[in-house]
């Protein structure tokens, strides 16, 4: 994952102003737990922008009045903003939780019961809904490779075929 994590970098050192729109989702294939252990990287001020447009509210995202509503406000945007299918079937994301770190958030997302697979398709729209050039990258380990994705709003999703 040290594609992403250079990328990140990048793109958070300077906070106050980026001039483009970006998050990093990186999903890694544990193969003794058979899951897909996936984290997504936010800039916080977009995610902020956008839920408050979303839900029609005002909410400081690090220091809420209630911790509960943005807790559940961030779960139900990203996990309805992230599909992931493999092998032709969608599958049920399992929300861990978030937490945020300086100028980010970081979103846990485990997907149970795969053993294998032959294709994985990520759809990913989040963010896209607030801001037209939103690049959301989305980096894939599986059996020791790391495959990467690219979507944009005229391309949200991709998948990514494996040959055994």
């Amino acid at each position: 994952m040290m594609t992403g994590a250079i990328i990140w970098l990048l793109v958070t050192f300077n906070y106050n102003v980026h001039p483009f729109h970006i998050s990093v989702c990186e999903i890694e294939h544990n193969a003794d737990e058979k899951a897909l252990q996936i984290t997504h990287h936010i800039f916080l001020d977009d995610l902020e922008e956008t839920l408050n447009e979303r839900y029609n509210t005002w909410m400081d995202i690090i220091n809420p009045k209630d911790r509960n509503e943005r807790d559940r406000m961030v779960k139900a945007y990203v996990t309805s903003n992230f599909i992931v299918e493999v092998d032709g079937r969608q599958k049920g994301l399992i929300y861990l939780g978030h937490e945020i770190e300086e100028d980010a958030i970081y979103c846990y997302i485990s997907v149970p019961g795969i053993k294998k697979m032959k294709k994985i398709k990520i759809t990913n729209t989040i963010l896209m809904e607030k801001f037209d050039d939103q690049v959301n990258l989305v980096h894939v380990q599986y059996q020791g490779e790391i495959k990467s994705m690219k979507l944009v709003k005229s391309n949200i999703s991709d998948s990514i075929i494996y040959t055994e």
